[in-house]
């Protein structure tokens, strides 16, 4: 293998005023070099294989020039760098500098070249610093996913109240979302069997599968108010979920999401047990939860404000239950839960998560050393001559 150094001329006041390189046969570390022009006797150590050097005085300089060269390194010995080169035999151009050590810099001693004579300048050389490999990090760049979001409200009358604030609300915060970041996002706003007029919510499940979607109405799993009551048709949530997570018309690639708003047990609404909810409704979660999973559809929910009973200890009761099935619910699809409209402050901060572009990782690019050539002869960072 062969190593490579770097070395500099500095002018008097600390600026670099020439630039140097050199290459020779072994691994770095510790080292012992003496070389003299032609291979003559006194060389020692490791061999030469490249030489350069350049500043605005001499021009470039290369291995042919240089007359003696001297380079120590290493915990056995002091550390040392000197140089002498010269355009032989005419002598017109070059640079006799030294001895630098690590604490020290070396002395330019004779300097010439264009603009003749320029030895006593107070130049000073560097010691040596190995070449090492060149590491670019280039920023990754910003990827916009794209996101699917279906608003889903349970049509029922209870909602009736809230519709209108969780409709403004709602749009509110995707908008100031979108604001935010870069965005590729697409939203739809449907009703349960039913919509809420003066509302985003003017289209129903159904409608939207079977129309837009163009879904056959016998593969919908959401039922109709002549199979059950009509409340019980626009509370069928569970169902609702499993429907739009597999009929809705996701774009290819996209992040799916459902936010669905409800305040009522899973399947059908509130049933006649002590806890307002039963077996059924449990089993009818599973099933969302597991379709939901299937599909790639992360579920949001969030528990509106219901009445359940005028006794306040059942109605705490049967709240506690209905929303441990929706944070159930929520959770198990990887989304994100949430109890009342006040808690809808945190729906922005989720859905920044889910809407804004990511970076990917930066690009690390490491370069090994190449050619010392081609390092002193890089324009931009050296003087000109005084």
């Amino acid at each position: 293998m062969s190593t490579s150094y770097t070395f500099r001329v500095l002018d008097a006041d600390g600026s670099v005023f020439g630039k140097g390189c050199f290459t020779y046969d072994g691994p770095p570390g510790d080292v012992d070099i003496a070389h003299l022009l032609g291979g003559a006797d006194g060389s020692r150590g490791p061999k030469l294989t490249a030489f350069w050097y350049h500043d605005s005085i001499v021009g470039t300089l290369s291995l042919k020039n240089l007359l003696s060269f001297n380079f120590t390194q290493g915990e056995q010995a002091s550390s040392r760098f000197a140089i002498n080169v010269w355009n032989v035999p005419e002598s017109t151009h070059g640079l006799t500098a030294g001895t630098a050590s690590p604490a020290q810099l070396g002395v330019a001693s004779a300097h010439r070249g264009n603009g003749g004579e320029l030895s006593c300048k107070g130049r000073k050389l560097e010691f040596p610093k190995l070449a090492e490999a060149t590491t670019v990090v280039e920023e990754g760049e910003t990827v916009i996913p794209t996101v699917d979001l279906v608003v889903v409200i349970d049509a029922s009358g209870s909602m009736r109240d809230e519709a209108d604030t969780l409709s403004k609300v709602v749009g509110t915060a995707i908008e100031a979302t979108k604001t935010k970041c870069p965005s590729n996002l697409r939203t739809t706003y449907l009703g349960i069997e039913g919509t809420f007029s003066k509302t985003v919510f003017t289209t129903t499940v159904r409608n939207y599968l079977t129309q837009t979607a163009k879904v056959d109405a016998s593969l919908i799993r959401g039922r109709t108010a002549a199979q059950v009551t009509a409340d019980a048709s626009k509370e069928d949530a569970a169902r609702t979920i499993e429907d739009i997570s597999t009929h809705f018309d996701w774009r290819p690639g996209a992040v799916r999401n459902i936010f669905f708003l409800g305040d009522e047990p899973l399947e059908g609404g509130l049933s006649l047990t002590p806890e307002g909810q039963d077996q059924e409704d449990i089993e009818a979660a599973n099933r969302a939860i597991q379709v939901a999973t299937q599909t790639g559809t992360r579920v949001h929910m969030y528990m509106g404000t219901g009445k359940y009973s005028s006794d306040a200890a059942k109605h705490e009761r049967v709240r506690k239950a209905i929303e441990g099935e929706y944070a159930r619910v929520a959770r198990d699809t990887s989304g994100q839960f949430f109890a009342s409209q006040d808690s809808l402050n945190a729906f922005e901060a989720m859905l920044e998560k889910v809407i804004c572009g990511s970076k990917t990782d930066p690009r690390v690019t490491t370069t090994e050393f190449c050619c010392c050539q081609e390092y002193v002869e890089q324009r931009g960072d050296t003087a000109v001559p005084q």
